[in-house]
């Protein structure tokens, strides 16, 4: 199966302004997406689906692969691969995730959000989530310096 790609058909929502246009791209829709997702508790990761019959935990550089966004003028779609804790409640999780995403796209790009389909194509045990978290808590401040 092939990776997922994040440019669809339209690569852009273009609306008109009083003061000129405003153009969002499919890209940042999918950013916005991934980091919102990896905010939330119980989120281990974003995965870009199976390659190879396994699944692959995206750094924060390729996080958008784990995204597709499909966009009409004034709305989006957006499916999003995600890796869960394998203590939590993965649905809670799937539905935090749907609500987050679909209010932080809206908040910072004004598109509405129809659908936010959420995969949970992973699972990891605490051994790895500690691991996995503690590598995300790195990186993260590396990318704040």
């Amino acid at each position: 199966m092939s990776e997922k790609q994040v440019i669809q058909d339209n690569p852009q929502e273009h609306q008109e302004q009083e003061l000129g246009d405003v153009t969002v791209s499919k890209e940042v829709v999918a950013i916005i997406a991934a980091q919102e997702a990896i905010k939330i508790k119980g989120v281990v990761g974003i995965s870009s689906g199976y390659r190879n019959k396994s699944t692959n935990v995206l750094s924060r550089k390729d996080l958008v692969k784990g995204v597709e966004v499909w966009m009409k003028p004034g709305e989006a779609a957006i499916t999003i691969s995600i890796i869960t804790a394998y203590e939590v409640g993965m649905f809670k999780v799937a539905e935090e995730v749907q609500r987050r995403v679909k209010d932080a796209v809206y908040s910072m790009t004004g598109l509405e959000v129809h659908k936010v389909n959420v995969n949970v194509q992973g699972v990891k045990f605490k051994e790895e989530t500690k691991k996995v978290r503690k590598e995300k808590e790195e990186k993260q401040k590396e990318t704040t310096k």
